[in-house]
């Protein structure tokens, strides 16, 4: 064989090789999360979501729409139906009508957990839990706020979660330290029972302003190797580093 011929056959096979591998591991990363929140401030228009997984990334679950609302789809967190429920807040529609339109089976709703959260309808969240999704699964809603749930060790972390957000609205705090207390909240009970011990793998928390693109708080750890550091607690101490950065206390507004 000609040896530009040889070679060219192995490079074009290890392409298709590096790309198999590509799109399974992108696919695996993506499939899972565990929990997360949603949380509105009425106050300030500021919206920002959280969540913590053992996946090797679960920031991709989510998606804020400044000014407007966000939206989780975790569990095997289909793109499309992400991309959907974001064109529907785009849209105006109610959470209800987006959750309604994401239950289509194109979707595989079964297997997903969507969360939508909006300031039109802030009185309205809306989410859906998939009968196929891991135990424990489940989801508590109120005024502007999302929990929501699946892999759970514990079949009381989902209210935990919620209850801490509501103490922390109570005790006026700022929402990113809300929803970092949250993800701690959730991790205290034990996380995703796949991590045991270590409870998550991956972690974030993103907030916008109303009035900017781009968030102004977006942290996230990811890639933990199983059996390392609890990202969750990763994230806190990248978190109060933040903090420390922009001389915020726990009330305070960026």
């Amino acid at each position: 064989m000609n040896p530009l011929t040889f070679l060219t056959q192995r490079l074009v096979k290890s392409k298709t090789t590096f790309l198999i591998i590509s799109v399974f591991l992108l696919s695996y990363f993506q499939a899972f999360a565990t929990w997360s929140i949603i949380i509105i401030d009425p106050k300030t228009g500021e919206i920002g979501i959280a969540g913590a997984s053992c996946s090797y990334n679960c920031q991709g679950i989510g998606k804020i729409i400044p000014n407007m609302g966000a939206i989780i789809v975790q569990a095997m967190s289909n793109n499309q139906a992400r991309a959907k429920g974001v064109e529907m807040i785009i849209a105006s529609a109610t959470p209800e009508q987006i959750i309604q339109t994401m239950k289509n089976p194109i979707f595989d709703p079964e297997r997903q957990q969507y969360a939508v959260v909006t300031i039109k309808y802030i009185s309205e969240p809306s989410t859906y839990t998939g009968n196929l999704t891991n135990t424990y699964a489940g989801a508590l809603t109120a005024n502007g706020v999302a929990v929501q749930g699946n892999t759970l060790a514990d079949a009381g972390e989902i209210k935990a979660i919620w209850e801490a957000v509501l103490q922390g609205q109570a005790n006026e705090l700022n929402i990113h330290e809300i929803l970092m207390i949250a993800l701690e909240a959730g991790a205290k009970l034990g996380g995703d029972k796949r991590c045991g011990e270590q409870k998550a793998t991956s972690a974030f928390i993103t907030v916008n302003k109303p009035d900017q693109r781009k968030p102004y708080l977006d942290l996230n750890i990811f890639g933990q190797k199983m059996g390392g550091q609890n990202a969750v607690v990763l994230l806190r101490k990248r978190y109060e580093r933040w903090k420390k950065k922009h001389n915020i206390s726990h009330s305070s507004k960026f």
